[in-house]
Formats: structure tokens, sequence, C-alpha cells
């Protein structure tokens, strides 16, 4: 996605949108989402720079900005820390951490049935034949578990609420129906904790 063609597909919504909402969700912090911003975040994604990578820069930046009481208003204020980290972690030894990471994402699923959410009941069937297949190496795709999330959900006022700030804080050049569609499921999955299926 460049910005002269705002039009993003999936994969660079389901990385962007999930660093965007863990500013707001995790240090409270919002701002004008510039096309520049959206730039950095796709040159982000084009390296393919691990979201935990992304996560740990920005609480670092946080943190230090915080101490000297400055007020953070891009994503490229994140940009060095986020370069230094990434060559850091090309360093290591790469495999052995996807292995580790599929170890861990199964146990997360667990974790999941295992305190599962009342609120998706109606879910649970098609969650764990996900899971099932999953597990069973079957091909199956998730985004039509994903769409009746959204239906579970799409009259609910506080979320619809959250939708239309963040689209108030992104240049109009970018607000359209499939990023904010993009920042309602990420939202949920994250409420919810609901894990990646889709390993």
């Amino acid at each position: 996605m460049n910005c002269s063609n705002p039009a993003a597909t999936d994969p660079d919504y389901d990385y962007i949108i999930p660093i965007i909402q863990y500013l707001e969700t995790k240090h409270g912090i919002t701002f004008f989402i510039t096309t520049k911003d959206f730039d950095i975040l796709y040159r982000w994604w084009e390296k393919r720079i691990p979201l935990r990578i992304i996560k740990e820069s920005i609480s670092t930046v946080v943190r230090r900005w915080e101490a000297k009481k400055k007020k953070l208003t891009s994503f490229s204020t994140f940009y060095y820390e986020v370069k230094k980290n990434f060559k850091a972690f090309l360093e290591l030894n790469v495999g052995a951490e996807v292995r580790e990471e599929k170890r861990d994402a199964y146990e997360e699923i667990d974790t999941f049935f295992t305190h599962y959410p009342a609120q998706l009941g109606d879910l649970k069937e098609d969650f764990e034949t996900a899971y099932g297949k999953l597990k069973a190496k079957e091909s199956f795709k998730i985004q039509p578990v994903h769409e009746k999330l959204l239906r579970l959900f799409e009259n609910d006022e506080e979320l619809n609420l959250k939708v239309e700030v963040f689209a108030r804080n992104i240049s109009p050049r970018l607000r359209g129906p499939e990023i904010k569609k993009k920042y309602r499921l990420n939202y949920l999955l994250n409420k919810f904790n609901i894990p990646d299926f889709a390993l």
C-alpha cells in the first residue's frame, strides 16, 4: 500500500492496525495518523519486521518520552528504535524462534478455550472446528469465523464509537470501509484474547 493509492490489501492492514491499536490500548496514546505515518508502518510490513519487535520498540520509546515529559505525535519517533531492534533480531537464530512461536501458539489457543468468553458462545463450535483442522494440518479459512464475529458485534455502541474516533484520527485519504472493518475486527480479537488460528 503506498499512500498515493490508499487501498490496502488485507495483509497490510492485518499488520498495521495492531500496531496503531497497541499504542492506543497499551499506552493510551492516539495522534492523527498521516500518510507519512502510514508509509513508515508499510515499510515495516514490507521488511516483515515481527510485531513483537515493533511493540517492544514502541514501549521503550514511550517510556523514554514519558520520562522527558514529551508528547508523541508521529510513528517516525519509533523509527530508529525499530530499526536497531530488528537488526539485532536478524543476528539471532531465527529458525529456532519460529519453532518456539508455533509451540506457544498452540498453548495460546488452549488457554483461549480454557477461559472461553461467554459473549462468544455462538462461535465456539466454529473456533473448535478451526482448531481441529489446524492440528490435523487440514486446509481451512478463519475469515468466515471473523465475519460472524463482526456481525455479532455490529450494533455494539462502544465499538462503533471507537471505530469513529479511530477514523477521525487518520488522514481523510486513508479512511475507507476496509480500514474501519480491520480496526473493528482487531479490536474484538484483542478484547476477547482470540488467538491466531492461521499459523
